[in-house]
C-alpha cells in the first residue's frame, strides 16, 4: 500500500474509533448496528479490516467479516453469531502462502494447462521474473500484497469496504498477464449477507480476456453426514484425467455428479466444474447440525461453479465467471462453455456474489 494512504487510514481510524450506525427496518425487525475497525496484525503489520452487523436483540444473528488487503485481499473470516464459517489461516502471513478463507481468483480462476494460455492468437506463460511459485493455478492476485484500499464507510443499511489491484508497468506480474487493467473488489455487509462485487477496467489499447472467481473454504460443521450441499445446475463439464475440462458439457440428471437435490458431504468426492448458473440458481450449504444455511447468489456473469469436496475438514463451492482453463478453451472455439469475459479498450465490466445467511425457524 502507498505510504501516504496508510497514514491517512490510520489517522482516520484512530481519530474516529470504531464507527457505528444504528438501523431499524420499516417492518419493525430488530435494530442493527453497523460498525467497522481497521487494525494491524502484530506479526506482519498488515491491515485487518473488520465489518460488523450487530443485532441488539439477538446476538446469535450477528454477522461479521474480516479482510486482509495485503493478504491477497482475502475475506479470511465470516462469522454468524459465534460460529466461524470459513477455514481461517494459521497466521495472517500464511494468507499468501497457502489457501484459507476466501481467496480471490483473477484473471485465471483455477488451473491453466501447463501454465500456458492462448488469447487472440498470442501464446502467453503465466509466470514473471520475481515469482517464487508456479502460477499455473488460481491467478495472480490471491497471493500478492499489492492491493490498495480506502477506509470503510457506514451506509444507510450496511457497512462498505473498497479495495483494488492494478496491473501496470510498475507491477512485475504484468509479465504474466500483459494487459493493463484495474480490478476493484468491494465488500458490503448487511444484516443477513455479504455482498462482494468486482469490476474490471481495461486500461490497455487492446481487448483483454479474464475470469473472476471466489474460492471459499467452508468449514465442515458437525459431521459430514450432517453437512449438505446443493448446486442445482444442469450441466457438468467432462474432464481429462488431470481434471481439466475438455469443453464438452454433459447433463447431470441421473449421474453421480448430480447436485440438483441436497446431498451430504459424506457421499461426495468431487473436483468438478458445473455450468448453467443464473441469478436464481439454487446454490447453497446446509448445516443441519446448527440449523443454518449459506445461500450463494450471483449475477448473470457467474455461469460456472466449481465444487471441491476433498477428504478434509473443508469443502469449496466456487462461483466463477468462466470455466477452468478458460482462455485455452475459448481459443479452441468453446465460446459459451468457457464463458471467458472480454473487455474492450477503455471499457469496464463487473458483477457480484452474495453469501446469504438463512437460519432455521
Amino acid at each position: 500500500m502507498h505510504k501516504y494512504l496508510t497514514a491517512v487510514i490510520i489517522a482516520a481510524v484512530l481519530s474516529a474509533g470504531c464507527k457505528e450506525k444504528e438501523k431499524t427496518t420499516d417492518n419493525n425487525s430488530p435494530a442493527v448496528i453497523f460498525s467497522f475497525s481497521v487494525t494491524r496484525d502484530p506479526g506482519t503489520k498488515w491491515h485487518i479490516v473488520q465489518l460488523n452487523a450487530e443485532n441488539r436483540i439477538n446476538s446469535d444473528q450477528n454477522i461479521s467479516i474480516k479482510i486482509c488487503p495485503e493478504g491477497g485481499n482475502n475475506m479470511f473470516s465470516f462469522r454468524a453469531g459465534e460460529q466461524e464459517l470459513l477455514i481461517e489461516p494459521d497466521d495472517i502471513g500464511s494468507l499468501i502462502k497457502r489457501f484459507a478463507g476466501n481467496p480471490i481468483l483473477y484473471p485465471t480462476p483455477n488451473r491453466i494447462r501447463n501454465g500456458i494460455y492462448t488469447f487472440m492468437g498470442d501464446s502467453l506463460k503465466m509466470s514473471f521474473p520475481e515469482e517464487t511459485r508456479s502460477h499455473s493455478g488460481h491467478g495472480l492476485v490471491w497471493d500478492d500484497t499489492a492491493w490498495d484500499f480506502s477506509i470503510p464507510e457506514i451506509r444507510e443499511n450496511s457497512v462498505f469496504f473498497s479495495s483494488w489491484y492494478v496491473f501496470s508497468e510498475s507491477n512485475p506480474r504484468l509479465k504474466a498477464y500483459p494487459f493493463r487493467n484495474k480490478l476493484t473488489v468491494d465488500y458490503t455487509l448487511t444484516e443477513d449477507r455479504v455482498h462482494i462485487s468486482y469490476s474490471v477496467e481495461n486500461q490497455d489499447e487492446r481487448p483483454l480476456g479474464f475470469g473472476f472467481a471466489l474460492h471459499p473454504f467452508w468449514k465442515v460443521i458437525g459431521s459430514k453426514e450432517e453437512t449438505f450441499i446443493q448446486v442445482a445446475l444442469p450441466y457438468h463439464m467432462e474432464a481429462t484425467k488431470d481434471r481439466l475440462p475438455t469443453g464438452k458439457a454433459e447433463p447431470v440428471r441421473g449421474t453421480a455428479w448430480s447436485l440438483l437435490e441436497p446431498r451430504p458431504l459424506s457421499e461426495l468426492r468431487l473436483d468438478d466444474v458445473y455450468l448453467g448458473a443464473a441469478p436464481d440458481s439454487l446454490v447453497r450449504v446446509i448445516y443441519r447440525s446448527i440449523g443454518l444455511q449459506i445461500q450463494q447468489k450471483a449475477s448473470a456473469d457467474f455461469t460456472h461453479v466449481v465444487v471441491y469436496t476433498p477428504d478434509r475438514d473443508f469443502f469449496c463451492i466456487e462461483n466463477q465467471t468462466c470455466s477452468t482453463d478458460a482462455h485455452n478453451l475459448y481459443s479452441k472455439g468453446y465460446i459459451e462453455e468457457s464463458h471467458l469475459q472480454i473487455v474492450e479498450p477503455g471499457k469496464k465490466t463487473g458483477g457480484y456474489v452474495e453469501y446469504i445467511i438463512v437460519r432455521d425457524d
